[in-house]
């Protein structure tokens, strides 16, 4: 299948790089060149090549929402491999249909999160159909019901466009932090930036989040 070997084949990474402005916190100006406006415009240049047959593209699309499709598919199926069989389904059907997509009308992280979703869902409501072992049956008798899943994948959706928001260099060290589990330590390393680099972008990125959070309803 074209585009399949591409996505096996993403090596750890971050897109280009783009030149931004500086920001005011706790009465410090600090200023981070990558900290940029929404990169919803460089997200749908990409989906534009993809559509061209551009497979470069597709990696770096992959590289950029490959972790939050994952993560929002285990939210949803619950199970680590058919997490990643639905990351895999997603990016192909994106793959697929890039032609078809209209920047006027959706975000492109709302347009992958939707067919990460989807795939999602539909594999939930696959093995809510098979019989469901006595030790998964719920104190009340039932199975768990695919109503509860939905209402948990949308929240996880908002989340993951809420992120999808924040410039790439915000984007790309939180969610080392959140979906691969690194240290900002670890984060400095593996992004090659100094450690106090690292804590100002993720001091930034939960800033940001925590205001997404208030306006979802999501804080305890």
């Amino acid at each position: 299948m074209p585009g399949a070997q591409a996505i096996a084949a993403v090596p750890p990474g971050t897109l280009a790089r783009r030149v931004g402005a500086a920001r005011v916190y706790d009465h410090v100006v600090v200023v981070d060149p990558l900290d940029v406006v929404d990169p919803s415009a460089a997200d749908a240049a990409l989906i534009s090549a993809m559509a061209a047959g551009d497979q470069d593209a597709l990696r770096s699309l992959y590289d950029r929402y490959g972790r939050m499709l994952h993560a929002i598919a285990v939210r949803i199926t619950g199970d680590g491999q058919a997490a990643e069989e639905c990351t895999q389904d997603a990016f192909m059907a994106a793959w697929r249909s890039a032609h078809s997509f209209d920047p006027g009308r959706s975000r492109p992280s709302t347009w992958l999160c939707a067919i990460a979703r989807n795939r999602a869902l539909d594999a939930a409501r696959a093995q809510a159909r098979r019989p469901v072992p006595h030790d998964e049956i719920e104190p009340d008798g039932r199975a768990p019901d695919t109503a509860d899943l939905v209402e948990d994948a949308d929240a996880a959706v908002q989340v993951a466009e809420a992120m999808a928001k924040l410039p790439p260099a915000q984007f790309d060290v939180l969610q080392l932090s959140y979906f691969d589990g690194l240290s900002q330590s670890q984060i400095a390393e593996r992004l090659q930036l100094p450690l106090g680099t690292v804590k100002s972008r993720m001091r930034l990125a939960m800033e940001r989040m925590r205001e997404v959070a208030r306006d979802l309803g999501l804080e305890a």
